[in-house]
């Protein structure tokens, strides 16, 4: 049955057995990935993902169910299971379905021309790609991973308090890896594109770019184990925030696991640092217009100034706290539970060129890429000691590379001893953005 007139005929079945509040939400996805090696296609795959999640109030308890079946005999299945399911939760919690009569914000997410780009236009994208690196120096030994995906979504969320909601985005990117070699010294880099638009990509820059990052590192040096003064690259700094951005979560804060419970009004971080979730970022990989409990969403600073000056929430977080919603209900697809979730998180730029951050440090070193967030970071204490990639900065310009050295310190101490800004904002491949960012007194050891 076609997606529309199953969603309304549940209505109309929920609506027929007089429930006293539930609500329809579809979501559906569908992702392509194409790899290339030496000249030729590695591997293809195309998958779907497709379902609905229907929950009503049972006695103030909330039940759930979901299928993946769109036909008309699973309409009454579906209600049912989430009755039964809400006469038997044991979870006491207040859960609301969402009403307000506000405006959304226009979110244009889904670009056509990604529409019409054919497999094999892709295909000859990373071929010339691949090609490109590989004839760009002697020195380069493999590309090991030269790869293209593209997705597409929509979310439908229809209730019985009048929300008839619908959204639908899709994005691209490119992503290739190299190996160079010289004597004994080896080492790998990688870069990436991700755009709205296809004509935005270009192989020959994606190319040069990963051929030129693993160079550099070749002929690597040791340095003296020490505190030292360091920049911090953009899209190594969007990585290091999108690891510790659960500590905004209103969830975390009640559930005492982030450090910024108690902190609202009060100053955690330079003067200079704003963060900011921006939903209704133009062309940001995750611009909404409302969230996945269809609360509309809102551009927030979560530190202003310096300042913490929000937690994002749901509904549920929302009422405990006595606040309205920030509108940062998430859930990982129709299965998924209601949590809380960022969508264009980034610190906003400053004003200085990279050149200028150079200047001002002098001696340092350039941090170009942490190993190990997964392991090395505690996002509670926010303590890390990562495995980090580098240069040496000798008389404000990038020298030597460095070999094998571990970054260590504090998070929450990071953001207070931030101490200038750049201004080339970039967003990684999760949709977190920064700038590079000038920090003194980081212990570094090799």
């Amino acid at each position: 049955m076609e997606t529309k007139l199953f969603i309304d005929k549940v209505f109309e079945a929920a609506e027929n057995l007089k429930l006293e509040e539930f609500e329809i939400y579809f979501t559906s996805s569908e992702s392509e990935t194409i790899k290339v090696f030496k000249g030729e296609v590695d591997t293809y795959s195309n998958s779907q993902n497709m379902g609905i999640s229907f929950r009503t109030k049972v006695d103030g308890k909330m039940g759930y169910s979901y299928t993946e079946s769109l036909e008309e005999e699973d309409i009454l299945p579906l209600i049912e299971r989430a009755i039964s399911n809400g006469k038997i939760i044991e979870n006491l919690d207040v859960i609301e379905t969402y009403g307000e009569k506000k405006e959304y914000e226009k979110i244009d997410s889904f670009s056509a021309s990604l529409e019409n780009i054919s497999v094999q236009e892709k295909i000859d994208f990373l071929l010339k790609a691949e090609k490109t690196a590989l004839e760009m120096d002697n020195r380069i030994k493999s590309v090991n991973y030269c790869m293209m995906g593209s997705g597409k979504g929509e979310n439908i969320i229809k209730n019985s308090k009048g929300l008839d909601l619908y959204h639908k985005g899709n994005s691209i990117y490119a992503y290739l890896a190299v190996v160079v070699q010289d004597g004994e010294s080896i080492k790998n880099d990688a870069a990436y594109i991700v755009a709205k638009d296809f004509s935005e990509m270009d192989p020959v820059k994606l190319a040069t770019e990963a051929v030129s990052k693993a160079l550099k590192k070749l002929n690597s040096i040791s340095i003296e184990s020490k505190g030292y003064d360091i920049i911090i690259e953009n899209d190594t700094f969007a990585d290091l925030l999108g690891s510790m951005s659960g500590i905004f979560s209103a969830e975390a804060v009640q559930k005492g696991v982030s450090k910024f419970k108690g902190k609202l009004d009060e100053i955690v971080a330079n003067p200079l640092v704003t963060i900011t979730d921006n939903p209704h970022l133009k062309d940001g990989y995750g611009s909404a217009p409302f969230d996945a409990e269809g609360v509309p969403t809102k551009p927030k600073n979560l530190i202003e100034n310096g300042v913490l000056k929000t937690y994002i929430h749901n509904l549920k977080t929302s009422k405990k706290d006595g606040v309205e919603s920030t509108g940062n209900a998430a859930k990982g697809g129709y299965k998924g539970t209601m949590g809380i979730s960022t969508f264009n998180l980034y610190l906003e730029k400053g004003e200085n060129s990279f050149d200028t951050l150079l200047n001002k440090i002098q001696n340092g070193i350039l941090i170009t890429g942490f190993s190990g967030l997964h392991s090395g970071l505690n996002s509670i204490s926010g303590d890390f000691s990562l495995a980090t990639e580098g240069f040496l900065i000798e008389n404000g310009v990038v020298t030597k590379p460095l070999n094998q050295i571990t970054a260590a310190g504090n998070f929450f101490e990071l953001l207070k001893n931030i101490e200038f800004i750049g201004d080339d904002l970039k967003f990684n491949l999760s949709g977190v953005g920064s700038p590079s960012i000038l920090i003194k007194n980081i212990s570094i050891s090799s």
